[in-house]
């Protein structure tokens, strides 16, 4: 469970970074943009104080010509001139509304823009009047040329504030991309690194969860002692097997064993040791007989042995003889041979029983017949002929 609570809390700390770079990277493309709303204006400005500049000086050569020539075709930039400054004005006064450092810029470019269309207009205006003496004084006066410096000083510097505050924009606008660029990738790594975690975390917790459930299935068909398929296992394990001997017209045979003088070495020696024989038993009848074949421990000191395939007769007492002989064996160093033995019994499909419950009825009561022959009929039986209840404690 808190593998699987770790998993849910690595899947929600990604769930939270993700939503966070995604609310950051928002805000930085709302900068970006805002940025590139800027810089375009910036560079409409830029445009407009360059067609300022240019309309001055168009006045300017309208203005030189006409002077020189007297010719009216020289009128025309001049008057295209003086429209355009009025444009380029207009529109630079309403770019600069929001700043008032370059609003005062702009209006200082204006009156001397005013300024010097005014000394123009009135040396066109004497020209016109035939003058050209006066208009050529004003012109000596150097004051056309005083005005023009001071204009483009102040355009200058506006034009180089605005270049500069693109550049800086331009600047953070890549610095931006970079940090965008730096918190996704560590985002990312960081929300793989969790996935993985997670996965991990959760791979682990079905893993366990898988082996918790393999291990209880397990010890709910398993004899915890010997770890020998227990009685459920064994009617399980017949109620598929019997159907496919039907089927095959195969003769099955079951043994049960039921240990002599077991109950004196608990007497004797303690439970430890008898724990100690069940499970020597157990490992000398999985030793005796088939992988095919199937051992179980009903119980107790009861076993018993499955034989899907059985041999023939002689076959099958030379292997009931081999386990009687191999059980009669000390089974642990504190006895000798011969202290624990078996009576063993056999029972076998389809004669003797058609389905479990008759097949171990039958095979009990062969055992019980051969320990009374055994014992020269003083066996005694302490429970009652079915012994298909619950195991008898170890």
């Amino acid at each position: 469970m808190r593998s699987i609570r770790f998993g849910v809390a690595a899947i929600a700390i990604c769930g939270v970074l993700a939503f966070g770079a995604g609310m950051r990277v928002a805000i930085w493309e709302g900068e970006v943009a805002r940025t590139a709303d800027r810089q375009e204006a910036i560079g409409d400005a830029i445009f407009e104080l360059r067609n300022l500049t240019r309309a001055l000086l168009d006045l300017e050569t309208g203005q030189r010509g006409y002077l020189l020539t007297g010719d009216n075709a020289y009128l025309q930039p001049y008057e295209e001139g003086g429209r355009n400054l009025d444009l380029a004005v207009g529109k630079l006064r309403a770019m600069m509304a929001g700043d008032a450092a370059r609003v005062a810029t702009v209006a200082g470019l204006a009156e001397l823009a005013a300024a010097k269309r005014q000394e123009l207009a009135k040396t066109v205006a004497l020209r016109r009047q035939g003058d050209l003496g006066a208009a050529l004084a004003i012109v000596k006066t150097g004051e056309g040329k005083r005005l023009m410096d001071a204009f483009h000083d102040r355009s200058a510097a506006l034009f180089a504030s605005l270049r500069q505050e693109r550049s800086d924009l331009v600047a953070h606008e890549a610095r931006t991309f970079r940090w965008a660029s730096l918190l996704g990738g560590v985002v990312l790594v960081l929300i793989m690194l969790l996935v993985g975690a997670a996965v991990g975390w959760l791979s682990f917790s079905m893993r366990r969860e898988r082996e918790l459930q393999q291990r209880s299935e397990r010890e709910a068909m398993h004899d915890a002692l010997t770890g020998l398929p227990n009685r459920r296992y064994l009617r399980e394990w017949l109620e598929m097997t019997l159907p496919a001997a039907r089927r095959g017209g195969h003769r099955l045979v079951l043994l049960y064993f039921d240990l002599d003088g077991f109950k004196a070495v608990n007497d004797r020696l303690g439970h430890e040791a008898g724990d100690r024989v069940l499970q020597a038993t157990a490992t000398r009848l999985r030793s005796a007989v088939r992988s095919s074949d199937f051992v179980s421990r009903l119980g107790g000191d009861e076993f018993v042995a499955v034989l899907p395939e059985a041999p023939a007769e002689p076959d099958l007492a030379a292997l009931i003889e081999r386990v009687s002989e191999e059980l009669r064996r000390a089974s642990i160093p504190e006895l000798a041979d011969g202290d624990v033995s078996a009576s063993i019994g056999v029972a076998s499909y389809p004669a003797d029983g058609a389905d479990c419950d008759a097949l171990l009825g039958a095979a009990d009561r062969a055992m019980y017949a051969a320990k009374q022959r055994r014992h020269g009929g003083l066996a005694s039986r302490s429970r009652q002929p079915d012994r298909l209840g619950a195991p008898a404690a170890t």
